[in-house]
């Protein structure tokens, strides 16, 4: 009477954890979205690589103007005399004045091209870094459910060893049944035990994980959610995703920018034409009133820089075929890093329907050698055997449901996946 009361009160101080996080007075339990929209407010990483989209979009918009008329206006007046005739004169101007790039070779062209492949690749690397923080939150989310249920499972394992004993026991006291496997189950039961305090000090790493992954300062009190997985994508064609994927866009959009930065060098060998028309007016008073206008048009050609542009297209050359062979690899690494995910992801999924079915077996073996045991029809080694069996299908079931889980997300970082919300 008193080793049952003792296993009550263990048991309750065992599972107080889990039924302290359903209290109605604790923190409501968080959902993976949850999670998300926390960790995209408090990252000032994702901050940042947003407002490298923004500059890159001005940077852009600033190149453009390049192609519209520039327009100015001034207006200057002085006053001059001298002491040989004793006169002052005054003279007041108004200019409007209006100018029009019509040919740079190439230079604006290119630069506006050059810095629109810098808007894509500030976009791909924020790509990258969504779909970085994305697993991270979700990688330790699943972490904590995972630990979660790993203390269920280590409570519900506790109650059962501890019937064990309880049998083993009564065939003890009985005399059918030698010390030597009392002694074992008892042992047993303590390590049932211990591997719940385990598992609660490893939902503690767990919650200190998710914790730093939200940018939190104190621990994420509970979860939730179910280890579940979605179904198994179709094999995808991997020469064709992995174009789209944020490291070779990124690559991509460098060696394209790089490919303008070869135009823009070859254009100061060419010359520069420009237009520009001014309407001014001028007088001794203010405001002035007599007008006059000039129309022209400047060809520059500085046709030795001192062998300054000879020097910039070499280097821009070599950027470009640095930045293609980097594209290249950047390819086809990413379809190697995407197909042994989409694999790994697979296996998980074909592993956990195996440990499942595992598993089924393993409880009706259980049920009915738990019965034969009880019954004398079956030895204690081979009973032992068969619950140590049970026991370490649970566990592993558990474990696989989050593999499963894990593999999942490491496929759509790959991808370039991101589950934050979209500002």
């Amino acid at each position: 009477m008193h080793r049952r009361l003792f296993k009550f009160v263990w048991l309750l101080a065992a599972v107080w954890p889990c039924a302290h996080a359903a209290d109605t007075n604790a923190p409501e339990a968080l959902t993976l979205d949850d999670c998300l929209a926390e960790a995209a407010r408090h990252q000032p990483e994702v901050a940042a690589a947003r407002e490298a989209v923004q500059r890159a979009e001005f940077q852009y918009r600033a190149a453009r103007a390049a192609f519209l008329p520039q327009l100015s206006a001034s207006a200057a007046g002085s006053r001059s005399g001298g002491s040989a005739n004793g006169v002052t004169d005054n003279n007041f101007a108004t200019t409007l004045q209006a100018q029009e790039s019509l040919y740079t070779g190439g230079h604006d062209t290119a630069l506006l091209a050059q810095r629109g492949y810098d808007r894509e690749l500030a976009r791909a690397q924020l790509a990258l870094i969504l779909a970085q923080f994305s697993y991270n939150v979700r990688g330790a989310f699943i972490q904590q459910l995972y630990n979660a249920d790993l203390i269920a499972l280590s409570a519900a394992i506790v109650t059962r060893r501890s019937g064990n004993v309880d049998l083993v026991s009564l065939r003890y006291d009985g005399g059918r049944e030698h010390k030597g496997s009392l002694l074992r189950m008892q042992a047993i039961l303590s390590q049932a035990q211990f591997d719940v305090q385990s598992a609660q000090r490893a939902f503690g790493v767990a919650q200190q994980r998710l914790a730093a992954a939200l940018g939190r300062d104190v621990p994420v009190p509970a979860v939730r959610g179910k280890l579940a997985g979605a179904p198994l994508d179709s094999p995808p064609d991997y020469a064709t995703l992995a174009a789209t994927v944020p490291d070779v866009l990124i690559t991509t959009a460098q060696a394209k920018a790089a490919h303008e930065g070869v135009r823009v060098a070859k254009s100061e060998y060419l010359p520069t034409i420009s237009a520009a028309a001014s309407i001014t007016r001028s007088d001794d008073v203010f405001f002035p009133q007599e007008n006059g206008w000039t129309v022209g048009v400047q060809l520059n050609y500085p046709f030795f820089p001192g062998g300054r542009n000879i020097q910039d297209v070499r280097t821009a050359q070599s950027d470009e075929r640095r930045f293609a062979l980097l594209q290249r690899s950047q390819w086809n690494q990413a379809q190697v890093n995407l197909k042994q995910a989409y694999n790994d992801w697979q296996d998980a999924v074909e592993r956990l329907r195996v440990q499942q079915e595992f598993l089924r077996a393993a409880e009706l073996r259980a049920e009915i050698s738990r019965n034969q045991y009880a019954l004398g029809l079956l030895t204690f080694e081979s009973w032992d055997i068969i619950e140590n069996d049970l026991i370490s299908q649970q566990r592993a079931e558990v474990a696989a449901r989050r593999d499963t889980l894990l593999t999942q997300a490491v496929w759509e970082k790959v991808r370039g996946v991101s589950l934050l919300p979209v500002k």
